[in-house]
């Protein structure tokens, strides 16, 4: 049928031929969770055609590129005002020389506290040639916005200026992430509340 417009059903909620609102909820968060079973059937050559990642944004400054790069989601919903946040960032180094962060910084906090370390605005973080390092996994620095001056919630973000020593610079503006939890709820609550 040319310029067919197809309906949603109505149904009581967690009733009918397509189980309501609950049985809707409970198979897309069964395909989230069966999507990277499926991706990682993709062979290793082929490139996607979207983007792909985390809540975070990228950029690149010469052989760098910075990929998901977002705040922590905050403990009680919110960072106050001299609180302190860590800052994930998955910096690839796609050059054949090794690369050195030699700065953090931005206008909204003091400075960055790197593996526990002092404020500083020069973390001193050394990327391989040809490698990837994480701020936020286990074998990669540990590294936390020291000192923020302003009340942040999850969605807002912060500018974040890094510095590499060969790359150079680039400022973007880092994401509070949300917890996954309250994403999902939010979104179920969304598509219940949609009508039929």
């Amino acid at each position: 049928m040319t310029g067919a417009v197809l309906g949603r059903r109505r149904s009581t909620p967690g009733v009918g031929a397509a189980g309501g609102p609950r049985r809707r909820a409970g198979a897309v968060l069964g395909a989230l969770l069966a999507a990277p079973a499926v991706l990682a059937g993709c062979g290793a050559d082929e490139q996607p055609a979207v983007p792909v990642g985390g809540p975070g944004v990228e950029a690149s400054i010469g052989d760098v590129e910075l990929r998901n790069i977002r705040l922590d989601n905050p403990p009680a919903g919110i960072y106050e005002v001299g609180s302190a946040a860590l800052l994930g960032v998955a910096m690839v180094n796609g050059g054949t020389e090794d690369d050195q962060l030699v700065g953090v910084s931005g206008p909204d906090f003091t400075g960055v506290v790197v593996d526990e370390g002092d404020i500083t605005t020069n973390p001193s973080v050394t990327i391989p040639a040809g490698e990837t390092v994480f701020t936020d996994g286990p074998e990669g620095p540990v590294v936390v916005l020291a000192q923020i001056d302003e009340t942040l919630r999850s969605a807002e973000s912060l500018p974040v200026t890094f510095t590499f020593e060969r790359a150079g610079e680039v400022t973007v503006d880092a994401p509070v992430s949300a917890p996954l939890r309250l994403s999902l709820d939010r979104w179920l609550r969304e598509q219940a509340a949609e009508p039929d």
